[in-house]
């Protein structure tokens, strides 16, 4: 049976051809309310104004859609977005007025025509009604940016967690626009998209923080060329990038990247960290390239994480049956390529790079230059690199006079091919997925036995899989443990976030490691030995680690802490928490982590309470692992639960 859309098109005869001359002629004989009549009357015989692609142009969704809106509407907030004063939530005055616009004269500045600023539903348009084709050179700026004759590809970018921005705590994502131009066919100058908060220069972590979390910003795309975010992300915040090719057609590319520049036009959003962020946006662009109802988000959903956009591409198809994402490709911050040059250092190397680095020799020295050129060129490398990731690019006087010998005698030596990884790292879509189920026994001393039924939101622990995280850290939301026994169901824990870095000294780079620190607060039992007892802690401490072999670190915190049963200050207590630790990775597939800890309150009600925990974790497949956890606190308490990650 035909579509209602495959009939109308078979009845309408000559018309399409008709209607075309009219458009043409159209403002000069004022025929142009009898034609738009005509196209609005053919465009609700159709049902346009309802087809998935209109509603995705417009960004509309029905009540509990959207990630971020309730309301039945398009999650664009920007009125300038729309022609109909009422087509923020009426898709067919939205369209009768787009059709309306569509017909009015170029004036002096064709790019502010509507045919020129929504492009995107111009041409999707275009394929349901006879509107004129528009020549090349009718929107010189659209034309300019896109250039689509050159277009080869998009790809999608994935930018590695940031810790030190709560922004970046879940990592980012980027849509690089590739071209076979001439002046712009290299990589880096290619055109990228951006979407992130409107944030004011002066506003502190905590405030974005919470603005950004309770909707109190605007989200707008930007696009820059590729060596900006690179220069940003890989030099500054020694974060990797991976980029993975999209196999989309000519076609869906073209559909990309027309609405991407309706998008470009100051179009805002409400900005919401877990929700209206720039997973969601950069998957719901990527959604254009199908005209039918596809979504890459998850309806009704209450979060999204970048890495999640990434598995979802992954494992969808593109028209020849293959996976969507291409091979990704490694953009290697500073920090890697610093590791890689200082890894390659034998010890002879390494000892004038750190000779060099702290002073104590010079690249002009007579002695320095007796070395082979390349033993010079290789230390050189990595002294350079070096000194722009201990700096992050701002020397001193003297520091800039040593960079400046140290460049002058590098052009004098020979080039080398860059050092591969000594274990080349997997991409993020080679580790564990974001989200958590678990389910296993538990055995409690005091209490019985239990099955435990747990999950969490997001993301990564220090037992986890480290494939596509930052090494040697934790970022943890939204973690629920309940018990289940037989006359009862209780939570054991609701952890609201826990973010930990163990900063490790690199090997072979004089600089020595930072600060480790630990952040968490949630609900947990005051101890063991009860099902009830639950106390809300916030925490917080520094300390240093240390790696004195391979596989096996130490680290010691010293934590501030405050605890609280009841919501009133005479329940709440302020102390210290000193706290010692080892990680131990006997094979790749086994981790271990023994922890302990001596709480002290120092005022409100007393705590005397010593606390140790030993970890296991082994790994079954990408998607799951089993976990052993032993803990003593005021009672003892093992488990053993099985974890799937999806």
């Amino acid at each position: 049976m035909q579509s209602a859309l495959t009939q109308s098109r078979f009845f309408w005869g000559p018309a399409p051809i008709v209607l075309v001359l009219l458009l043409a002629v159209a403002p000069a004989q004022g025929l142009a309310q009898p034609v738009l009549a005509d196209l609005q009357a053919r465009a609700r015989e159709l049902q346009l104004a309802e087809h998935p692609y209109w509603l995705k142009l417009l960004h509309f969704y029905r009540p509990g859609e959207s990630v971020g809106q309730w309301s039945s509407g398009s999650d664009v907030v920007s009125p300038e977005f729309f022609l109909a004063p009422k087509g923020r939530t009426d898709p067919q005055a939205e369209l009768d007025a787009t059709l309306a616009g569509f017909l009015e004269p170029a004036g002096g500045d064709p790019d502010n025509h509507p045919r020129c600023r929504l492009t995107a539903r111009y041409h999707w348009l275009r394929e349901h009604l006879p509107l004129p084709e528009l020549q090349p050179g009718s929107c010189p700026r659209f034309e300019r940016w896109s250039n689509l004759p050159a277009a080869k590809g998009i790809s999608l970018v994935f930018v590695s967690a940031f810790l030190d921005n709560p922004a970046s705590l879940y990592g980012h994502l980027l849509i690089k626009f590739n071209t076979a131009a001439p002046h712009y066919g290299h990589s880096l100058l290619s055109p990228t998209l951006n979407f992130g908060a409107v944030s004011g220069p002066e506003d502190s972590a905590v405030e974005f923080a919470v603005r950004g979390i309770f909707g109190g910003y605007h989200g707008v795309f930007s696009d820059e060329r590729f060596y900006s975010f690179n220069h940003v992300y890989g030099e500054r915040e020694l974060r990797d990038l991976w980029e993975y090719p999209i196999r989309f057609t000519p076609k869906q590319r073209e559909r990309i990247a027309r609405h991407a520049w309706e998008l470009l036009q100051d179009v805002r959003f409400t900005y919401y960290f877990f929700l209206d962020n720039c997973a969601y946006r950069q998957a719901e662009l990527l959604e254009l390239a199908w005209t039918d109802a596809t979504r890459i988000n998850t309806p009704r959903a209450l979060w999204a994480i970048p890495v999640d956009v990434v598995f979802k591409m992954q494992s969808r198809r593109a028209e020849d049956g293959k996976s969507l994402l291409g091979e990704p490709t490694l953009i290697p911050s500073r920090q890697r390529r610093l590791m890689r040059h200082s890894a390659g250092l034998n010890p002879e190397r390494a000892e004038w790079l750190r000779r060099l680095a702290k002073g104590e020799s010079d690249p002009e020295a007579v002695d320095f230059q007796r070395l082979p050129e390349e033993s010079q060129a290789r230390v050189l490398d990595a002294l350079i690199d070096y000194q722009q990731y201990v700096r992050n690019g701002a020397l001193a006087p003297e520091q800039q006079a040593l960079r400046t010998r140290v460049l002058r005698r590098r052009s004098q030596l020979p080039i080398l091919p860059e050092p591969t990884d000594p274990t080349p790292p997997k991409p993020p879509t080679g580790g564990t997925p974001p989200t958590r189920f678990r389910t296993g026994a538990v055995a409690n001393a005091d209490l019985g036995p239990a099955l435990e039924l747990g999950a969490w939101v997001t993301y990564h622990d220090l037992l986890g899989d480290a494939t596509g995280h930052l090494p040697d850290a934790g970022l943890v939301t939204l973690d629920l443990r309940l018990h289940v026994r037989q006359d009862n169901v209780t939570v054991s824990q609701f952890e609201v976030a826990r973010v930990e870095k163990l900063a490790l000294p690199m090997p072979g780079i004089p600089e020595g490691a930072g600060w480790s620190w630990r952040v968490r607060l949630g609900w947990e039992r005051r101890h063991l030995a009860c099902a009830r007892c639950r106390v809300f802690r916030l925490a917080g401490g520094l300390g240093k680690a240390a790696a004195p072999v391979p596989g096996f670190q130490a680290y010691a915190l010293l934590e501030a802490f405050t605890e609280a049963g009841h919501a009133a200050w005479s329940a709440t207590t302020l102390g210290l928490a000193p706290h010692l630790g080892l990680r131990w990775m006997p094979v790749t597939a086994w981790q271990l982590q023994l922890e302990g800890g001596r709480f002290h309150g120092l005022s409100g009600p007393k705590v005397r309470r010593l606390r140790v925990r030993l970890d296991q974790r082994l790994t079954l497949s990408s998607r799951s692992d089993l976990r052993l956890e032993l803990e003593e606190r005021e009672g003892r308490e093992g488990r053993l639960a099985l974890n799937w990650y999806w």
